[in-house]
Order: C-alpha cells, then sequence, then structure tokens
C-alpha cells in the first residue's frame, strides 16, 4: 500500500481533563470528515505526563462502544483516514515542541466477533509503513514494538532517548494495563 493519501483537514475540538489516577492528565479531541465514507472521525490525543501524547482515533457513531478502536468500518478511504489522524503530531508539535507519541494498532474485531491477535495486527503493520514516509526520522527516534502492535516516536530534543523511552514504556503500561510484555 502506498501512502500518497491527502488525507483530510482536522479540526481541534476541545481539551477534556481526566479525572483517573494514571499519568494521563487531558485529552485534545479533534474530527474530521471522510467524504468517501460520508462519516465522521474523531481523534483523541491524551496528553500524559513527560510531555507523551498517546494518540487513539474512532469513527464517531460507534462512540459509545467500549470496542470503538477496534471496530472496522470497511467503506474504504483507510488511506486518507490514517493520514489524516497522523496530521495531529505536525499540530500539536507547534505547542509541544518536545513531545512524544504512542500509537497503538487496536485489534480487529470483525463481525463475526473474532479477534485479532495482538503481534503484529493490521493496523499496525499500516502504522509500520506509513509513519516513517509521513513523519520521517528527523525529529523523532522510530521505535517498534511488533508483539503488542504498537509505535513509539521518541522526541530528537530529549537529552537520553533510550532512558526516556524506558521511561514512556513503563507510563505507558502503568496507563494502559492491557499493553502487556512491553517492559
Amino acid at each position: 500500500m502506498t501512502f500518497d493519501y491527502p488525507g483530510y483537514d482536522i479540526k481541534f475540538i476541545q481539551k477534556e481533563p481526566c479525572k483517573d489516577i494514571t499519568s494521563h492528565e487531558y485529552t485534545l479531541v479533534f474530527k474530521f470528515f471522510s467524504p468517501v465514507t460520508k462519516l465522521h472521525y474523531i481523534i483523541r490525543a491524551d496528553y500524559h505526563k513527560g510531555d507523551v501524547f498517546a494518540i487513539k482515533f474512532y469513527c464517531k457513531q460507534h462512540r459509545r462502544s467500549d470496542r470503538k478502536y477496534s471496530i472496522i468500518i470497511n467503506k474504504g478511504d483507510i488511506g486518507n483516514i490514517f493520514v489524516t489522524c497522523i496530521k495531529v503530531i505536525p499540530y500539536i508539535l507547534i505547542y509541544y515542541p518536545n513531545a512524544s507519541f504512542g500509537i497503538s494498532g487496536a485489534r480487529t474485531l470483525d463481525k463475526k466477533g473474532m479477534v485479532e491477535d495482538y503481534k503484529n495486527n493490521q493496523r499496525y503493520r499500516i502504522y509500520k509503513e506509513l509513519i516513517p514516509t509521513k513523519i520521517g526520522r528527523l525529529t523523532f527516534e522510530h521505535i517498534e514494538y511488533e508483539h503488542v502492535s504498537s509505535y513509539l516516536l521518541v522526541n530528537r530534543n530529549c537529552t537520553d532517548i533510550q532512558k526516556t523511552e524506558k521511561e514512556i514504556k513503563q507510563m505507558f503500561c502503568n496507563s494502559y494495563t492491557d499493553l502487556f510484555d512491553v517492559v
């Protein structure tokens, strides 16, 4: 799959406070519309202590579902949708120039109720191809975690990339308990 898609314009909606006891402090919420699927999508950038964002997205019509991040729409336009989701990274860098980012490929849940394995899932495989092409390596050190289908962009402005990576991994494991075996 090539990623020469332009994506869509994103619109910042709001900053939501977080009230849990993890290092997740607040969420920046964005939205966009796909004229191909004729659906609205929500992008959530969860800000964590240490200047780290976890990027997530879902189709707005599934906003009340516990599995909203895993549901596949299957109406096409996946290239534009994924490209649009990572457009939040340069937007966020304007306001948080030292920010690092984590993206985890949600396990697909199909219509028959089958759940995809954690390791090297289809969304992760897309991120693994898309992110180096669209984001590049000048600003970030790219780190892949195939065994949990996650991708980390550690900002090169940090003084010790390996130490920062370790701290981010630990923080994500504490905040997102379903990311087993990362540390």
